[in-house]
């Protein structure tokens, strides 16, 4: 018996420990084993550990808090008769897992595509499981016939060296634990540029390019903040080719210029695998340049791409995708997938991974897509969206669940169309809780088929609340884009069902399927159906996790672990902030882009029974240095002692490219009883000094009108150490 470092070789079978929760299963009759990364595992696997290892003859036992793995060496490929893994579930209760067993309590992820949706059944079609599970354990398979060759820079065939190749993950009700090995293994999620947590539009309809740039110029004149414009198919003239519709688009630089001027990214659409549109027509201009390079092309000078052969994958971006970034398109939007090109690969991951990695190498920044699901191994390829969709209540309410289940195979970044897909004019109330809800999730998108998704094609009061819900987003800013940074380093999602955080053991956050929280302290419950006729609001059943969760806009006050029905007016998303939070927020301008605000907002929510923290994280917002340490972490701590509330901001410690030089904060504190609060300000070493205190109802950067009151405080400050101390009478 010893602890000894892994891997561990028994017979035809080799077993790597890499944490005390996650072993990789290999067997292989001629012992041709791999380290190196397969198209499902990312190029950075994490390192081996050690376990106990026990061997009794042919028999191999592994041991690590987690788990006991033991194998009978009987020659055979693994199955329940020579494998087994003993774990405990999210209860504590024994579980044995065996080769082919079924995830009985898994707790599911997203899918490829609901487009199939009123034909199939319904959600329960679809195979969706995630990494988590009540059972305590999952099994993630490598079915993938290739290894990457970093040499050749491409797939190469491992044949038949290998028989069983995957990865058992043990946690018991340690989730957390299981998403950071998940990724650690798999790859990282990487940081998207900072302009993706802004608003993107888009619309399958034959745009202009003069129409393209009034729409932007028009949500700007509504005072409704953009980022991102997409444009459909018929940039193209249709589904096939790779040359601009120049009756829509005559100049397509000048275009593209337009549109960064008004601080826009823009992407295209793409349908590479879509049957009759999978060949490159013979009248596409660029097929001199494809034949110059592959040879004679059949089928009378049309072309499909074979995605197995690196020449041909590299002519395709070379020739056709490559330079609509040099015309300044900043991303595509993959809305196909290709045939399949290696045995067991996902063809949609396959595609997913060219698309992203053109991009990083074209515009030498981080790189970002808009694409369908592919599967395991996604996760490093963002973004992802659910397909197309039909506009009706039920969807809505399915893509609440798919949303807070996202994460649990890494989908950090999920999206939807908002509204839906089909339909035209959809019900008024319907587009008001899908855009509320799509503000409030991880990427905000509209899209349909030729529907009018735009708040002005509705009512005053429609987009009126459109552009509160927005504004809300944008005010967000710096809190989602510090959980960005935390699903890089850990897996944990943006948007997170309530068990990641609140695993109590009544199991009231493990069944609450249509709410979440974002982040730890923000508690999402949106609408998911129509007001009634005569009260004017839905009344919907919640579940409140452990502490004390005060509304937004509301004086609402829930205490934790317990059920309860809120009262949702048409104009108000349920949101929820845990006592005890600090929510970092900036002020709303047209944009986001990539640059850091020179002002940055704290709003505390003070708790008599803990000292809160957030640390606020920052970087360049655009390129990869985040990965060779440029960025900076900034510490927020509050605490509330009898009349005394305090709140410091620490100096940010690590630097960036564009990082200011100089703050302002703005200090906010929810306080009971305003009248007769003073305040007192430290900066750096200097002594402290009184300054003057405005009481106000507004939070989030002035976007919320909410009925509790805050102690506000402004301060100025060249990154030095920030203290603020509020004197209740």
């Amino acid at each position: 018996m010893s602890s000894q470092k892994t891997p561990v070789v028994q017979g035809n079978a080799r077993f790597t420990v890499y944490s005390e929760g996650c072993v990789r299963l290999e067997f292989s009759h001629g012992r041709k084993f791999s380290t190196g990364p397969s198209l499902l595992v990312g190029r950075r696997a994490a390192k081996a550990a050690s376990a106990e290892v026990i061997r009794k003859g042919k028999t191999l036992t592994l041991r690590t808090p987690k788990f006991e793995l033991q194998y009978i060496d009987d020659g055979q490929v693994f199955s329940p008769e020579n494998l087994k893994i003993v774990h405990r579930n999210s209860t504590g209760g024994r579980m044995v897992w065996t080769p082919g067993k079924r995830d009985g309590g898994n707790l599911g992820t997203v899918t490829r595509s609901l487009d199939q949706w009123k034909w199939c059944g319904g959600p329960q079609h679809y195979p969706v499981e995630g990494i988590l599970s009540t059972d305590g354990g999952h099994f993630v398979g490598d079915d993938a016939k290739v290894y990457w060759n970093d040499e050749y820079d491409w797939p190469e065939c491992r044949g038949h060296m290998v028989q069983f190749d995957g990865y058992f993950f043990a946690y018991a009700n340690d989730y957390r634990g299981a998403l950071k090995d998940f990724v650690t293994v798999f790859g990282p999620v990487p940081m998207v540029p900072r302009w993706a947590f802004g608003f993107w539009y888009s619309r399958w309809y034959a745009y202009t390019d003069t129409e393209v740039i009034d729409l932007v110029k028009r949500y700007r004149k509504d005072d409704i903040p953009i980022d991102v414009m997409i444009i459909d198919t018929d940039w193209r003239g249709g589904w096939g080719g790779y040359d601009w519709n120049k009756k829509f688009f005559p100049n397509p630089r000048k275009a593209m210029k337009a549109l960064h001027d008004l601080g826009v990214q823009t992407s295209l659409n793409d349908h590479p695998g879509y049957d009759q549109y999978d060949a490159l027509p013979a009248n596409d201009s660029h097929i001199p340049e494809i034949e110059k390079r592959l040879g004679a092309l059949p089928h009378q000078g049309q072309w499909a791409c074979d995605w197995s052969r690196k020449p041909a994958v590299k002519a395709w971006c070379d020739v056709l995708l490559g330079p609509l970034f040099d015309q300044g398109m900043d991303f595509w939007w993959i809305d196909g997938w290709v045939k399949p090109p290696f045995a067991g690969t996902d063809s949609q991951l396959w595609a997913n991974r060219v698309y992203f990695e053109l991009t990083e190498k074209k515009t030498n920044k981080r790189g970002v897509i808009l694409a369908r699901w592919g599967g395991v191994g996604s996760h490093r390829y963002p973004v992802q969206f659910s397909g197309d969709t039909p506009s009706e209540w039920h969807m809505l309410q399915h893509q609440i669940e798919f949303t807070a289940r996202s994460g649990n195979l890494g989908a950090v970044y999920w999206s939807h169309d908002i509204g839906g897909f089909f339909g035209r004019k959809i019900d008024e109330e319907l587009f008001i809780r899908w855009s509320q809800f799509g503000a409030m999730s991880p990427v905000f998108r509209t899209h349909s088929d030729h529907g009018d998704r735009e708040p002005w094609k509705y009512s005053a009061a429609a987009k009126k609340l459109f552009r509160k819900q927005t504004r809300i987003r944008y005010s967000l800013a710096p809190y989602f884009y510090t959980l960005a940074r935390e699903a890089h380093e850990t897996g944990m999602p943006i948007a997170r069902p309530l068990y990641l955080e609140y695993n109590d053991n009544d199991g009231g956050a493990l069944w609450r399927k249509h709410q979440y929280t974002l982040g730890r302290d923000l508690l999402v419950i949106p609408a998911d159906g129509p007001v009634d006729k005569h009260s004017k609001v839905l009344r919907k059943r919640a579940y409140f996790p452990n502490g004390n969760w005060m509304g937004l806009e509301t004086d609402e006050v829930y205490h934790g672990m317990r059920d309860g029905h809120i009262d949702i007016p048409v104009e108000r998303i349920p949101t929820y902030v845990r006592e005890g939070a600090i929510i970092p927020c900036q002020r709303v301008g047209r944009n986001l882009g990539t640059a850091v605000p020179a002002e940055i907002q704290f709003d505390y929510y003070p708790s008599p029974f803990e000292t809160s923290e957030f640390v606020l994280y920052e970087d360049d917002g655009r390129t990869k240095d985040y990965e060779r340490g440029r960025f900076a972490r900034t510490k927020v701590s509050g605490r509330k002692q009898g009349k005394v509330i305090e709140l410091s901001v620490s100096a940010p410690r690590g630097s960036y490219d564009g990082m200011p030089k100089a703050r302002v904060y703005v200090l906010r504190s929810r306080v009971d009883r305003p009248r007769g609060v003073r305040a007192e300000v430290r900066v750096g070493s200097k002594a402290w000094r009184s300054v003057p205190c405005r009481i106000t109802k507004e939070c989030l950067a002035g976007t919320v009108k909410s009925r509790h009151s805050f102690c506000e405080v402004q301060v100025r400050s060249r990154n030095e150490p920030v203290r603020v101390r509020l004197l209740l009478a």
